[in-house]
């Protein structure tokens, strides 16, 4: 985890890549929205985080070729490259994520008012797109076409993933939502996260030595 903070720290251009799409699509959405309703307001962060997730996942792999990844190989078992991979695809979420959240609260208000259903759900969102991706990029970094690939592989989980995430942050805006009324998705959104966490460790091990 050190190692990939240090190498992103030499290289910015994944980070300052996120950061200024994260905030040309704050002003654009608040040039043309103005103040959008809750609803809105929360699809626009979805969209930025789903497309910044794509971005990160892909970027940090197609960095590792040939003797770096060599050189991974014979240092590292490859479970603990992949969990760590995933772990700081994950943190880099959640920064996008505070970065996001605060500039629509800048540009077009704060219509949250359960920050608990929030945060909940960007997180269980996070960690499921952060395990995905760290499995899926890897994938793609074995052929030429690494970013198509992994976005076509991802879509039908990143379909589920962003569905029961948005649901459950859609909560947020409610100040009636209850625990009982979310029970069912927190547990299907908890159950997607390991179902994909245990096929990238299943998998991710024939894929890396291959």
């Amino acid at each position: 985890m050190r190692l990939y903070g240090a190498l992103e720290g030499r290289n910015r251009r994944t980070l300052s890549g996120v950061f200024l799409y994260v905030l040309v699509i704050m002003m654009v959405t608040s040039y043309i929205f103005g103040s959008p309703e809750g609803p809105v307001w929360l699809g626009v962060f979805w969209v930025v985080l789903l497309f910044s997730a794509v971005n990160i996942g892909v970027l940090s792999y197609t960095q590792e070729t040939g003797g770096r990844r060599l050189y991974y190989f014979q240092l590292a078992d490859p479970l603990a490259v992949y969990l760590a991979k995933s772990l700081f695809i994950f943190i880099l979420l959640l920064m996008v994520s505070l970065v996001s959240l605060a500039l629509l609260g800048l540009f077009h208000g704060w219509p949250v008012v359960q920050p608990f259903y929030l945060w909940t759900g960007i997180g269980l969102g996070s960690l499921g797109l952060a395990f995905l991706f760290g499995f899926l990029a890897a994938i793609g970094s074995q052929t030429r076409s690494s970013a198509t690939l992994s976005t076509v592989i991802s879509f039908p989980l990143v379909i589920g993933l962003a569905m029961l995430s948005g649901k459950i942050t859609k909560a947020s805006l409610l100040p009636g939502a209850t625990w009982n009324m979310l029970k069912d998705d927190f547990l299907m959104l908890s159950g997607l996260d390991l179902m994909i966490a245990g096929l990238g460790l299943l998998l991710f091990t024939y894929i890396w030595r291959d």
